[in-house]
């Protein structure tokens, strides 16, 4: 399944932890339960409503905080069926947790069809109820479910059976709107080859990105949770890289491409004139582009993509060279963890959770209809894919509200950021006073882009390794089990999430 997480809490509920916002887990349980799609064995400690997976065999792919998003969750739990009970072991109670059977489980059902009556041999799919179907009617429009396999093995676990999670940090080039004037041109790459502020060097994101690829210790790229007594934290990245996220229309930021917003400062080029002696303008690119971070790996530690990122974010800058990847990835030089802030949630996206492919047979939203021909399909809203009431058509509203506000809001922003270009053009220092609005420039708080709506000034910019150090991970253990009274777990731990 999948969904958006800005307006959620992150995808596990936590029991008397009050939040403004909810957390996925509470809306996917409150639609399996009014669907009456599991049957949870009862514990006295929980309130009323509350979250219950007990009895269900729940497990879960890959856990996401406040503010992420996913496109590819996958989740573990054992559910009503339409599928014949074997005699014996329905004697035998074996799928009957709660006593109750077949038929009451069936009558049970929320807001669905009578189970129609079977003929011939059970369908696996066909002759099964359509749960995505039934969930997405009682999800909110952010959340739908996808797909569903209905025979994974016998020892199946959401989190232990995943091989692979690949996740997708989203960011814009330019990060954020370009500072006008020479005190924002950074890095020197010629006399007029300057990059300015705002501007990312996605060539040198990338040559770091490929750093962490390979079984590293990342210790220095995560946040320490001592109540799990980690000492275990190397982890395999299959591949990592900046990719372009194609973009099939004009966008509406067209100042961007104007010459006192441009990436570098650079001579402009000619215009070129045609054998009819008509002028042609030189071509620009339209901006701005949206870019990802994407990584793949077998499991990460807490926090460990958003660290990761905005490291990246920081040689995207200019602020720090590649290489400095390569100086936190060794920890017998680096043991302690320098002080630094991880990327905002938001961008994030777990995009997938891979599985062994000959184990796992995913139906999909649209592949079944539910049911046979001839038995009105649920609800009679279509095969849950298109049509009145389907996924697409509910993502549509969702992508359709934001389009437009996207729209509006940059069309403003270009219409403020072209007027009266005049003005800033006569403002532009020359000679001399460029060479000091550069040496200004070194005093003045430094704008840092952490994958926010706006960059943070964070004074004078001091350098990752010159940084003050945390504790280390021993000592933070150590500390945690001596406040809690207890005695030190075995080693080698090192969960994945």
């Amino acid at each position: 399944f999948a969904y958006l997480g800005q307006r959620y809490n992150g995808l596990e509920y936590h029991a008397n932890n009050n939040t403004r916002y909810p957390t996925i887990e509470e809306e996917m349980w409150k639609a399996f339960d009014k669907a009456k799609l599991i049957f949870p064995t009862p514990n006295p400690d929980l309130k009323e409503g509350e979250p219950n997976w007990e009895g269900c065999e729940y497990s879960k792919a890959g856990r996401t905080d406040k503010g992420v998003s996913a496109f590819g969750q996958v989740i573990g739990i054992r559910v009503r069926s339409n599928r014949p009970v074997d005699k014996q072991a329905t004697e035998e109670g074996a799928n009957n947790t709660n006593g109750a059977t077949e038929q009451d489980n069936s009558e049970r059902l929320s807001d669905s069809e009578p189970v129609p009556p079977r003929q011939g041999a059970f369908h696996p799919f066909k002759d099964e109820i359509p749960y995505p179907q039934i969930l997405n009617r009682l999800l909110p429009p952010e959340i739908r479910v996808l797909a569903w396999c209905p025979s994974p093995p016998p020892d199946f676990s959401a989190r232990f059976s995943c091989e692979e999670r690949c996740y997708k940090y989203f960011f814009t080039q330019p990060a954020f709107t370009p500072t006008v004037g020479p005190e924002s041109l950074l890095s020197a790459k010629g006399d007029h080859n300057r990059q300015r502020e705002g501007w990312l060097n996605i060539e040198a994101m990338n040559e770091a990105a490929k750093k962490f690829e390979g079984s590293h210790d990342f210790r220095n790229f995560c946040k320490v949770d001592p109540s799990k007594q980690i000492d275990n934290f190397r982890r395999v990245i299959n591949k990592a890289e900046i990719v372009e996220v194609p973009g099939k229309e004009k966008g509406v930021l067209g100042y961007l491409d104007l010459a006192d917003f441009q990436q570098y400062q650079q001579s402009p080029p000619a215009k070129e004139s045609n054998s009819h002696n008509h002028v042609i303008e030189p071509t620009v690119q339209q901006n701005p582009k949206t870019y990802a971070f994407k990584v793949r790996g077998s499991g990460f530690l807490w926090h460990q993509v958003r660290h990761m990122v905005a490291i990246l974010f920081l040689i995207g800058q200019g602020l720090e060279a590649p290489s400095l990847i390569n100086d936190l990835l060794n920890t017998s030089k680096h043991p302690e963890k320098p002080t630094y802030d991880m990327a905002d949630p938001f961008p994030l996206v777990l995009e997938e959770c891979n599985f062994p492919s000959s184990k796992m047979q995913w139906v999909h939203l649209g592949d079944y209809t539910g049911y046979e021909a001839g038995v009105r399909k649920a609800g009679g809203k279509g095969n849950g894919k298109h049509g009145l009431g389907g996924a697409v058509d509910e993502l549509w509203r969702v992508w359709h509200r934001h389009k437009i506000d996207e729209t509006l809001a940059g069309s403003l922003l270009d219409l403020v950021a072209r007027s009266n270009r005049e003005a800033i053009a006569d403002n532009q220092p020359e000679g001399d006073e460029v060479e000091r609005s550069k040496s200004v420039r070194n005093v003045e708080s430094q704008k840092v882009y952490q994958g926010g709506d706006a960059p943070r000034l964070v004074g004078k910019y001091i350098p990752i390794l010159q940084r003050p150090r945390m504790e280390s991970v021993d000592t933070i253990n150590a500390k945690y089990l001596k406040r809690k009274g207890l005695d030190p777990p075995e080693r080698n731990r090192g969960a994945a999430e």
